[in-house]
C-alpha cells in the first residue's frame, strides 16, 4: 500500500545548481545527501512538504541518468511512491502485469528502492521506496520568508491516454481516484496519494496525431506546487521568470533546470 508521494526525481547538470533554486531560493532544507556509485548520481533529497524533491547529477557517463540528460536536457525524471514493503510490492506489480526495472529492491538515497519500466506506466518513470526505520519525517513548514509553508501538490504527466494511464495507477497500484477538469482542447485524468495529485494530460489533438508524437509527449511535464499567498512571492522568484497566473504564479523552466514550475493557493 502506498502511503505518499515520497519525491520527485529531477536531473540537474550541477547538483550546486540545483540546490541553488531548491534550497537557496525555494528555502527547502537538505535532509540527505550522498553520492549513490551503482546508479551513476550525487543526489540529494529535499522536504516539500509531506512530500520530497530529488536531485539527481549524473556522474557515470555511461549511466541511465547520464543518458537521460543528453536525451532530454534538464527536467523532470520519476516519481517515487512510499511503501512499507518495496519487495512485497514490486512483486505485486509483476503479477499484475507490469514490466520491472528493479527484479529486486537495491539500496538507493531514500532507502530501498526499485522501478517500474515506463513502458508498462504509460511513460511515466516510477520508483517505489522503503524508507530506512531511522529516516527523519519532516512534518514541519518547508520554504522560508515569502516562500514558508511549500508544499507538492500536483505532480503533471504527459500521455496520450490519460484516462488509460489513471486507470492504470488505480487498478494495479491501488493509487486513489481523483477528479480533474482539462483545460479546453485537452484530455486529462487523475490520481491521488498522500495528499498529491498525479494529473495525466494529453496534448491537443493536433499535436498528437503520429505515433513519434504521441512517443514524445510520454513522461513528466511539471510540478504544482502550493503556498498560502503565491502573489507574494512573485518578487522573490523574480529571478526566475516569476509571472502572474491567475491567482497564482508561473516561473521559466529555462529558469528553473527545465521543469515547468506553477504555484498556486491551497484549494
Amino acid at each position: 500500500m502506498f502511503t505518499r508521494v515520497h519525491h520527485v526525481g529531477l536531473v540537474v547538470r550541477r547538483l550546486e545548481d540545483g540546490l541553488a533554486l531548491w534550497r537557496d531560493t525555494f528555502g527547502l532544507v537538505v535532509s540527505a545527501q550522498a553520492t549513490v556509485a551503482d546508479q551513476g548520481v550525487k543526489a540529494a533529497l529535499l522536504p516539500i512538504g509531506r512530500s520530497e524533491i530529488e536531485l539527481l547529477e549524473p556522474i557515470d557517463p555511461n549511466g541511465g541518468v547520464a543518458k537521460f540528460l543528453e536525451k532530454r536536457g534538464e527536467g523532470l525524471h520519476h516519481v517515487c511512491l512510499e511503501t512499507p514493503d518495496v519487495a512485497a510490492d514490486l512483486a505485486a506489480a509483476r503479477a499484475a502485469g507490469l514490466p520491472l526495472i528493479d527484479q529486486a529492491p537495491r539500496r538507493g538515497l531514500a532507502g530501498m528502492i526499485g522501478f517500474l519500466h515506463p513502458k508498462g506506466t504509460c511513460g511515466v518513470l516510477t520508483e517505489f521506496a522503503t524508507p530506512p526505520h531511522d529516516a527523519h519525517r519532516h512534518e514541519g513548514p518547508c520554504g522560508a520568508g515569502a516562500l514558508a509553508d511549500l508544499a507538492l501538490r500536483e505532480v503533471t504527466a504527459r500521455t496520450a491516454k490519460p484516462d488509460e494511464a489513471a486507470q492504470l495507477f488505480r487498478d494495479k497500484l491501488g493509487l486513489g481516484a481523483d477528479t480533474v477538469t482539462p483545460d479546453p482542447g485537452t484530455r486529462a485524468a487523475a490520481v491521488t496519494v498522500g495528499g498529491v495529485r498525479l494529473h495525466f494530460v494529453a496534448p491537443p489533438a493536433a499535436d498528437a496525431t503520429a505515433d513519434t508524437a504521441e512517443r514524445a509527449a510520454d513522461g513528466l511535464a511539471g510540478l504544482v506546487l502550493e503556498l498560502p499567498s503565491p502573489i507574494v512571492a512573485e518578487r522573490a522568484l523574480a529571478a526566475r521568470g516569476a509571472e502572474r497566473a491567475g491567482l497564482g504564479l508561473v516561473l521559466d523552466p529555462r529558469r528553473c533546470h527545465g521543469v515547468p514550475i506553477a504555484l498556486v493557493a491551497p484549494a
